[in-house]
């Protein structure tokens, strides 16, 4: 598949905001945490997060255009602080319902039940429900002209986690923290730790073009995992042989096969076809005949056709008894459909 310019511009906007949010691919999910001068919290869930330095240690996250009000914006202005608290699965709902349009004077703290926590004096408030979080003074207000978006960059202040989270080189193991991430808007997916990969050195490249492992390992390479578990068939040398039959002779029986059951299909459709067009025409016929009564449903009713004049006549009267020109013989069922009566 490939797509132009030209055709993303033509798609459905909610279509193509989702299509390219997700071609970024996965993100980190975090709640910011803000409180204005007049003292009301805000809960904001970004997928936006980025690392600017880690000397000072400084995180910045993308906010949209300021076209409608943004009270995450208008507070970390006011108070320039804010805090970025990590998703984890126990709280995934609650966290992103704090998307939702609420008004400025009400908190999402309160109408999503998570609980605001303030750490070592720092103003604004904190999740209490994530072990990932921290705190960070307002840096640098950065507008980026082409979109009207502005980048926020944060200074950290103060760290909140729980130290078996820490790995040895300091790294932070977010499947252990149970983090979430998200493509698009709304499909969030597990974070699972793959691997470690040692430094990028040149001289530590690795022979890319050299087999890994033998011929006779079961390994799958996009999900980097070994699977002969999970396997249909035997993979070790002492399994079973795995015999193909002439492929040409099952194409053959196959095709043989589809045949008749395609003909079969195809003759029932056209003798059903034709049943429905000579039910169509007797109605039509007897619907267009002259009659003075209302036929009663069940009851047998007799066509003829009129002497000196094309316009058939409906009767009771039975073929036996007068000499007309009997064109058949007719019952009525209760979905108003004629159906001829053989003698």
């Amino acid at each position: 598949m490939l797509v132009k310019k030209e055709e993303i511009s033509s798609w459905d906007s909610k279509y193509r905001l989702k299509f390219i949010n997700s071609l970024s691919g996965y993100k980190g999910v975090h709640l910011i945490g803000t409180k204005g001068k007049k003292g009301t919290t805000n809960l904001a869930i970004f997928n936006s997060i980025v690392h600017i330095s880690s000397e000072p240690a400084r995180i910045g996250f993308i906010m949209r255009p300021l076209t409608v009000r943004r009270d995450t914006y208008e507070n970390i202005i006011e108070t320039d602080s804010f805090t970025i608290n990590h998703v984890h699965k126990s709280f995934l709902e609650q966290a992103h319902f704090t998307s939702a349009n609420f008004n400025s004077d009400e908190s999402e703290f309160d109408f999503c039940n998570l609980k605001e926590e303030y750490i070592e004096n720092f103003n604004a408030p904190f999740v209490c429900e994530s072990t990932i979080k921290f705190g960070l003074k307002l840096i640098e207000d950065m507008e980026i002209k082409e979109s009207g978006c502005r980048l926020i960059v944060g200074e950290v202040q103060v760290i909140s986690t729980k130290e078996e989270y820490i790995e040895e080189d300091g790294q932070l193991d977010l499947e252990k923290a149970n983090d979430v991430s998200v493509t698009g808007l709304n499909q969030y997916s597990s974070v699972k730790k793959l691997t470690n990969i040692s430094y990028a050195r040149k001289e530590a490249l690795p022979n890319f073009n050299q087999k890994k492992r033998p011929d006779n390992v079961v390994f799958d390479e996009e999900s980097q995992s070994y699977n002969a578990n999970i396997l249909p068939y035997g993979t070790n040398i002492g399994a079973p042989s795995i015999n193909l039959s002439s492929v040409s002779v099952w194409k053959s029986r196959g095709i043989n096969s589809f045949n008749h059951v395609l003909k079969s299909k195809i003759e029932g459709i056209k003798d059903e076809y034709e049943t429905l067009v000579k039910t169509y025409e007797l109605n039509e016929l007897i619907y267009n005949a002259k009659y003075s009564f209302e036929p009663i449903i069940g009851e047998v009713y007799h066509l003829y056709e009129k002497d000196n004049t094309d316009e058939n006549f409906l009767s009771i009267i039975p073929p036996h008894t007068w000499k007309r020109k009997h064109l058949g013989s007719f019952k009525l069922s209760s979905e108003k459909v004629w159906s001829e009566i053989n003698d």
